[in-house]
């Protein structure tokens, strides 16, 4: 599936200012699209990898097989559509953008494989290498990032998932480095270290990617970063950056 591009960047854009959820948009595509084209072609059985509020904490964070509520999980969900509408949008862009219905979901029968298989990111990694599969440490490390294997695919995607970290003081490097301690590979000591180094520092080469994909400047960027930053947890230091307060 291809959206309208244009439509793309207009709600990415809605969506990055007022919630810091740049790819809302294309997230919630990832689940809803292929219920479509599953009902379409009667393909009941779905196979999805992990149960992310289960696996990764969120909401709805239920261990089951069933993956017919995945769209709650937070990622894809708590939107209003009728605000992504105007500014050259409508309903016509948004084809395919709401899950079916609950009696079309009947027909369908999607699961998560981390229920019936142990789901850990590294082995998974370890796997996909024998087939094939590279990362980027050779050609580039990712100062947000604690391991260069996730999320290969586009700088600019990892903008939204750093996002986490000005609204509630912890990105990638904490997650990374939480399963890293789950998996028994590093201490929580060696984990607390990691975290402090990484956590904060935004790639300046996902920010390059994500600002030209949308037509922001990067001081423009770093305005809006600015504005989403929680008051709660963070202060600025004496050069105007933010730094989480003390004890936290």
């Amino acid at each position: 599936m291809k959206p309208n591009l244009k439509a793309q960047k207009t709600i990415m854009r809605k969506t990055f200012e007022r919630y810091g959820k740049p790819t809302y948009f294309i997230d919630r595509y990832i689940y809803t699209y292929p219920l479509h084209m599953a009902l379409k072609f009667n393909t009941p059985l779905l196979v999805y990898g992990e149960n992310v509020s289960y696996e990764y904490g969120g909401s709805d964070a239920v261990e089951t097989y069933s993956a017919k509520d995945q769209i709650k999980n937070g990622v894809g969900a708590g939107i209003d559509t009728d605000e992504l509408l105007g500014d050259g949008v409508t309903m016509k862009d948004l084809n395919f953008f709401e899950p079916p219905v609950a009696e079309e979901m009947n027909k369908l029968d999607p699961i998560y494989l981390s229920y019936f298989v142990e789901w850990n990111s590294f082995k998974n990694y370890q796997l996909a290498k024998r087939y094939g599969f590279h990362d980027l440490t050779h050609e580039w490390n990712r100062t947000h990032h604690v391991e260069q294997m996730d999320q290969v695919d586009s700088r600019a995607y990892l903008v939204h998932s750093w996002l986490k970290y000005p609204k509630f003081g912890h990105a990638s490097a904490t997650d990374y480095a939480a399963r890293m301690i789950r998996y028994g590979m590093i201490t929580r000591e060696e984990a607390v270290k990691l975290v402090k180094e990484h956590d904060h520092a935004l790639d300046p080469l996902c920010v390059r990617d994500f600002c030209g994909f949308l037509g922001y400047s990067e001081k423009q960027f770093w305005e809006i970063i600015d504005g989403l930053y929680n008051r709660e947890l963070f202060e600025k230091d004496s050069n105007g950056a933010w730094r989480l307060k003390s004890g936290l």
